[in-house]
């Protein structure tokens, strides 16, 4: 098993850049693989994707430097014992509210005694080395990332923090955003008061976190925060944008005044 980047970069206090992998196809994610990015997140929890097509871009994610993480679809053990159980170097566990679930989501991941993660590493354990090695190191070179990403968490985020075994929190702006009420506000000052909270909870700890930007500029405001993980977009939004960029070129050049931002 390879070390895992991502920790590494944790342990140093650096700043890692992520970009979500969010098409069920191959070719889409072996493009990705070549992103550069420190980190690539294979969305299950809001995209099409079956296990059968999540094994797929994982094949073609597996070139890649790029620690690669799957957000599973729901806080389950047996959606985390898939995601490690495929190859993934870490998960991403959404809707996490409250130190319990946040037990069991970390005690999913891990082989006993750290947890309780079920035996079959079918293709993981092929990836790097054999099976003796991924079961001597997998135990520390799994990444448990929890979202937090509710009022509720917000409540219970100095029992979230404290979990053993948990390698960082990262915030949902959007969800806790919707979740204080405000759905049709999502930029609300409330809910950035909420995020900070989360976040110097976090650091308080020593226990990186992440955030969810959805800008450029976003993204330069958390890290000045101390933020250790942050969003660069996604394959669907690379797309979007570069769909956008070829619309505006095709106005300048029409002289239609069609332009958009």
């Amino acid at each position: 098993m390879r070390s895992n980047s991502l920790l590494k970069t944790f342990r140093e206090a650096a700043v890692a850049g992520a970009a979500f992998v969010t098409v069920p196809d191959p070719f889409v994610a072996e493009v990705m693989a070549g992103s550069g990015m420190d980190v690539l997140i294979v969305d299950t929890e809001h995209s099409a994707m079956s296990l059968e097509q999540v094994q797929n871009v994982l094949i073609a994610l597996h070139p890649s430097e790029s620690t690669v993480i799957v957000r599973v679809p729901a806080n389950d053990d047996i959606a985390i014992q898939h995601a490690l159980d495929l190859g993934a170097e870490g998960v991403l566990v959404p809707g996490v509210r409250c130190g319990d679930e946040c037990r069991a989501a970390v005690r999913a991941a891990f082989y006993p005694p750290k947890g309780a993660r079920g035996f079959g590493p079918r293709r993981a354990s092929r990836l790097y080395g054999d099976r003796a090695d991924y079961l001597r190191r997998a135990n520390d070179e799994i990444a448990v990332l929890v979202m937090v990403e509710s009022a509720q968490a917000v409540e219970a985020i100095d029992e979230i923090v404290r979990v053993p075994g948990l390698s960082g929190v990262f915030i949902g702006l959007a969800d806790l955003a919707v979740s204080m009420g405000y759905l049709h506000d999502l930029a609300n000052p409330a809910v950035d008061d909420a995020a900070q909270t989360i976040a110097k909870t976090a650091v308080r700890q020593g226990l990186p976190y992440g955030v969810f930007t959805g800008t450029h500029a976003a993204a330069e405001r958390w890290v000045a925060r101390g933020a250790q993980l942050i969003t660069l977009g996604s394959d669907l939004q690379y797309l979007d944008a570069g769909i956008a960029a070829s619309r505006n070129a095709k106005a300048r050049l029409a002289g239609d005044g069609t332009e958009i931002a």
